[in-house]
């Protein structure tokens, strides 16, 4: 990093590229940057490799799709105490850490089989929707490097504690910078889990070329009406970003209204797996 005094700067710093590439999207021209050094001392870093590229996608994914978001919550008390009751069970064998990524992710798969057109993406060279018929759910891991997303192949395939493992095992190749590249690729669906740093949710976006993705929030005891009576209840927020390209809010609806009543009720989870 350079630490520029705001009195050694008296014009803007030469542009290292064209606005397009900057941008990330050739045909999007940008204003030139104002000269922030004219106000205080600023700091400057190369925008390195992680995070231009993660500049890059989102920038594309932001332009080129039409995102829409819906959200909704998933009553996992339930799934809560089954959750832990397997933990203490399993703590020292691979996946026993059963997070709730992992049972959100068979959720979701069991759902998307349904729905294909969230499990898809569009080819605008050849004008086609491209229907994908296997399930690879990406998940966000933040790293010193910056955002990565590992992709836990054949999701469907996989029990929870293996999507389990394949997460912990993921996500520390991720944190170590040991990820294969054929490890990232290949995505289908991504989930998202902003929970364990706070917030009540998020509008994640799309991770492109792929059309939907799920954020999840923090679980907490929340106060809430059944049977006319308050009861405290574990809720997890839940945002589905989609393409409206392809998916229809009453499509994202009813997916969303079908991974809530799944993740409520662990049984009928374990037959949908």
């Amino acid at each position: 990093t350079a630490l520029v005094p705001a009195s050694a700067a008296t014009a803007a710093p030469a542009r290292p590229a064209a606005s397009g590439d900057a941008s990330g999207i050739p045909f999007f021209e940008l204003e030139p940057s104002p000269n922030f050094e004219a106000w205080g001392p600023t700091e400057r870093e190369p925008l390195r490799s992680i995070r231009r590229k993660v500049a890059h996608k989102m920038v594309t994914s932001m332009v080129v799709v039409p995102h829409v978001a819906h959200m909704d919550e998933a009553d996992v008390t339930d799934l809560d105490a089954f959750r832990r009751r397997e933990r203490a069970r399993r703590a020292d064998q691979p996946g026993g850490k059963l997070t709730f990524l992992a049972f959100v992710i068979k959720a979701a798969v069991a759902q998307l089989r349904r729905r294909p057109n969230l499990n898809a993406s569009i080819d605008p060279d050849r004008g086609e929707i491209v229907y994908k018929k296997y399930y690879n759910i990406g998940f966000a891991a933040d790293t010193p490097k910056g955002l990565i997303v590992p992709v836990v192949h054949d999701a469907d395939r996989k029990s929870i504690i293996e999507v389990a493992a394949d997460i912990e095992r993921l996500a520390s190749k991720a944190r170590d910078g040991k990820l294969e590249i054929d490890e990232m690729r290949g995505g289908t669906f991504t989930v998202t889990n902003v929970g364990s740093l706070g917030g009540t949710g998020m509008i994640p976006t799309i991770n492109y070329p792929e059309v939907a993705i799920l954020g999840m929030g923090m679980a907490q005891d929340k106060p809430v009406v059944r049977d006319g009576r308050i009861v405290v209840r574990k809720i997890l927020p839940l945002t589905l970003a989609f393409d409206h390209r392809m998916i229809d809010g009453a499509d994202a609806a009813r997916f969303m209204t079908a991974l809530t009543q799944t993740l409520a009720d662990p049984n009928a989870l374990m037959l949908e797996c």
